[in-house]
């Protein structure tokens, strides 16, 4: 697995702000299950048919909070990865739903620098998937 704990939470944040929810099935949990079975040599397989059983301890689940000064630091690495001005040579359309070009619009707005714009940001956020997911991209296209 390529991404880190705090790439995950800005996920969940970002998919939170998006309006979408946050248990609309992440790949983090798929691929690792995909890969604890490839370890496994197959004994996994044989495993995964068997239901889950629920956890019935009780006790609640602490709720920390996040203070201001991770957030600002967390908002600076958002900027620093996802808001800063490419350079698009030979553009190309990407069509997108109206709700998501809005929610995206509302981003570029609220902390992109002035000639920040949609399509750069979604020309960054697809650059960092493929630099994230690049190599499995590559491995799963050989299965």
């Amino acid at each position: 697995m390529k991404k880190d704990l705090s790439s995950q939470s800005m996920d969940a944040v970002l998919q939170d702000f998006l309006g979408n929810k946050p248990s609309m099935g992440t790949p983090s949990l798929d691929l690792q299950l995909a890969d604890t079975q490839e370890q496994a040599g197959g004994v996994m397989k044989e495993q995964a048919t068997d239901p889950i059983p629920e956890q019935t301890d009780e006790t609640p689940q602490v709720v920390r909070r996040i203070s201001g000064k991770q957030r600002r630091a967390s908002l600076e690495e958002y900027k620093e990865t996802f808001l800063p001005v490419p350079s698009i040579e030979d553009r190309k359309p990407v069509f997108l739903s109206r709700s998501t070009r809005d929610a995206l619009d509302r981003i570029v707005r609220m902390f992109g620098e002035r000639k920040m714009s949609v399509s750069g940001l979604v020309e960054n956020i697809a650059r960092q998937h493929l630099s994230t997911y690049g190599e499995d991209i590559e491995a799963w296209r050989k299965l």
